[in-house]
């Protein structure tokens, strides 16, 4: 019983001890040769109920379907990122039969003494769909008294089939700092967490092992063309395994069949949201060769953009892009937006997602017209990972779209909220 006793407390011992040596943090990892790719692909259904009750009831509904790849790469001279997304959606309220109470009521003209006394309440269904693609490649003077220094050049299409024109653009500038992907610092900070609770531990890891064991895992893409993508993974494990191992702190020096076991599904099952850190100014001159509203045909541009991204602790993440782009010539243009989200990691398999994003336009065509239109989309989700890369999401989100002049038949001024449920599944 002393015995049992002495283990128990022992193991205790060991899981409430620190995991690192002294608390590395996210924003540490300063490492510029970084990639890293996601895709998804999500979609949800909303019945909406008849209000009323009688025969040939239809329901409405909401309902969106997303589709998202984003790839970045770094490197120390270089870095480059491109998004594609797709995304669709539509509603159309419920109906139900009307009861008209009136004897006087012809509903058929070709029968005037039917006995009609109720008649189908038709509502149209809306629809539409959104296509874009944006990428930017910054260029460091790396070697200059100012590293962090850069020249760039971005584009950008965007289409939605409710809308008059496409937006297309191009934009050449210099730009100042960096943002650094610390998402492998967080694979780390999560295998050592299971590694410890399995009891695969004896004390803390060091903040150098723990950056060290963070840059091969950001070198996947070197063992996986070094080695093929079916073979890389037996060279892969065994690096993290070497550099954990120069802690001291593995049990009996290697992660053995459990330990591999437990990194493999971090690194491969558990999802893990993008963690990065630092900020980036960029100032630039383009052309604009549409815009959405159909005001900008070929005109020149400026473009002002601030990104900003903080991780808060381990299960925290801030990211925050503004972007300020005044279109001059026949026709005036100004456009900004601002797109924000906190992500939270509840627990490992539950994120809580926040985003808000904002954008305003305000612009005068060649009789001096003006059309301004203010939207913002405030959304809060959570979502729960099902394994095999199935995430079920469920939360609220607000639409509301400001237009004036507000021409007959568009979107009115009130806020839409909707209760949000369905699944996302990543690709990879």
């Amino acid at each position: 019983m002393k015995v049992s006793a002495t283990k128990t407390l022992l193991a205790a011992a060991i899981a409430a001890a620190p995991l690192m040596a002294s608390a590395v943090q996210l924003e540490d990892y300063l490492v510029a040769n970084s990639s890293y790719d996601e895709a998804y692909v999500s979609g949800g259904l909303t019945a909406i109920e008849p209000a009323g009750d009688g025969p040939n009831e239809q329901l409405g509904y909401n309902y969106s379907i997303d589709a998202d790849y984003s790839k970045s790469f770094s490197t120390l001279p270089r870095s480059w990122s491109y998004t594609l997304g797709l995304n669709a959606g539509g509603n159309r309220e419920s109906s139900t039969v009307q009861l008209i109470d009136d004897p006087a009521f012809v509903a058929d003209p070709a029968a005037p003494n039917a006995p009609i006394d109720q008649i189908q309440v038709d509502t149209d269904a809306t629809d539409d769909w959104q296509a874009t693609a944006e990428g930017v490649v910054d260029t460091y003077f790396h070697e200059s008294q100012y590293p962090k220094a850069f020249w760039f050049g971005q584009g950008s299409f965007k289409h939605q089939d409710s809308l008059p024109d496409d937006d297309i653009s191009a934009t050449v500038g210099l730009g100042y700092g960096r943002v650094y992907n610390a998402t492998p610092l967080a694979k780390v900070i999560r295998i050592v967490e299971e590694l410890n609770e399995e009891g695969l531990l004896t004390g803390p890891i060091p903040d150098s092992v723990a950056l060290e064991t963070a840059e091969i895992i950001d070198r996947i893409q070197e063992f996986k063309s070094k080695f093929g993508e079916d073979d890389y993974k037996p060279d892969y494990y065994a690096a993290i395994e070497a550099a954990l191992a120069r802690s001291g702190a593995l049990r009996d020096g290697k992660l053995g069949a459990m330990g591999a076991l437990t990194a493999d599904k971090v690194l491969e099952d558990e999802p893990i949201s993008t963690r990065k850190h630092g900020w980036v100014v960029r100032l630039g001159a383009g052309f604009q060769a549409s815009d959405l509203s159909g005001l900008a045909d070929n005109d020149p541009k400026l473009l002002a953009q601030f990104e900003y991204a903080k991780p808060y602790g381990y299960k925290g993440q801030f990211i925050n892009l503004f972007s300020f782009e005044p279109v001059f010539g026949g026709e005036t243009l100004t456009k900004f937006r601002n797109d924000m989200s906190y992500t939270h990691e509840v627990t490992d398999m539950i994120d809580w997602v926040n985003t808000w994003s904002m954008s305003y336009s305000d612009g005068k065509d060649d009789a001096g017209v003006s059309r301004e239109a203010t939207n913002h989309i405030l959304s809060s989700r959570y979502a729960f990972d099902l394994g095999n890369s199935l995430d079920y999401f469920v939360g609220l989100r607000l639409n509301q779209t400001d237009i004036d002049p507000n021409e007959a038949g568009s979107i009115g001024d009130d806020p839409e909220i909707k209760f949000e449920t369905g699944f996302n599944y990543r690709l990879k």
